[in-house]
């Protein structure tokens, strides 16, 4: 093959590894999911381990 054959299979190489790359890049969580998160976590877990603490100190 020639050489400027070779640098064109690299170039598209190049390119097909490029866009993988950016498919395989993870996405963060979006906004609304996050403040869902954190209101959950107020809500449940927040009074689950309050209650935990409690039964655990004030339980003779």
């Amino acid at each position: 093959m020639s050489d400027q054959l070779n640098k064109e299979i690299l170039e598209e190489l190049k390119k097909i590894n490029n866009k993988l790359d950016s498919l395989n890049n993870t996405k963060g969580l979006s906004t609304p999911i996050k403040i869902i998160a954190v209101i959950l976590g107020f809500m449940v877990i927040g009074p689950l381990i309050a209650f935990l603490f409690s039964l655990l100190v004030f339980h003779s």
